[in-house]
């Protein structure tokens, strides 16, 4: 069951960014390199702060290390795909900026205070806040922006990933999947509703066909 859990976590994830790459590939996102960027240092800030512990592992904590390497292949992916069209640019908004600012905070509050589960806990609220802009553009948009397939894939790796955490009782794990769980159940929801909305003005106008 254990080892089932964990190849689910890293099948999951290989679904989720083959999905991504090949949709930016194919133009059918337009994703913006600097947010994967700042989901790279974050992922690399906590695979950093989690191998600090003498608890670490290379499957309790499944989904930081399958999530490091989801999204360094997406980085890779959308940088290549944006070299493809003209269009690579990286300019990071001020949340962004924020966030980067707040993680360099933290690598220090680490250094200062030799307590790498609070640092590593601090990196999971700057995760929280890097998708207040994704989050805000979901809530009011009127089409789904987001592919519902990459984020279902990203849900059912980290619920997978909760059995490797429980068994091994790693406390590391339970930060992450706390903050990563509903945020991306969250995402997922928000997702379906832009999807509702945009299939309503169809449905209005084929139940006023005669």
């Amino acid at each position: 069951m254990y080892d089932a859990a964990v190849l689910g976590t890293v099948i999951m994830m290989v679904i989720s960014a083959a999905d991504y790459i090949r949709r930016a590939w194919k133009r059918e996102t337009t994703p913006v390199p600097a947010t994967w960027i700042l989901a790279v240092v974050m992922f690399s800030l906590s695979f950093w702060m989690y191998w600090a512990s003498p608890r670490r592992s290379w499957t309790a904590n499944i989904a930081v290390i399958a999530g490091l390497a989801n999204t360094t292949a997406i980085l890779i992916g959308v940088i290549a795909a944006n070299i493809r069209y003209g269009t690579l640019r990286v300019a990071f908004d001020r949340t962004q900026r924020w966030c980067l600012a707040f993680g360099a905070a933290v690598v220090a509050f680490w250094w200062i205070t030799d307590a790498p589960l609070v640092a590593y806990a601090l990196v999971q609220v700057i995760g929280i806040l890097a998708y207040t802009a994704t989050v805000r553009r979901l809530w009011n948009a009127q089409r789904s922006t987001e592919p519902l397939l990459f984020w279902v894939a990203i849900l059912l790796a980290t619920l997978c990933a909760i059995y490797p955490a429980w068994t091994k009782h790693d406390p590391f794990s339970w930060i992450y999947l706390a903050r990563a769980v509903p945020s991306t159940t969250f995402m997922v929801w928000l997702i379906m509703r832009a999807k509702r909305r945009m299939r309503e003005p169809a449905l209005s106008i084929v139940s006023k066909m005669p």
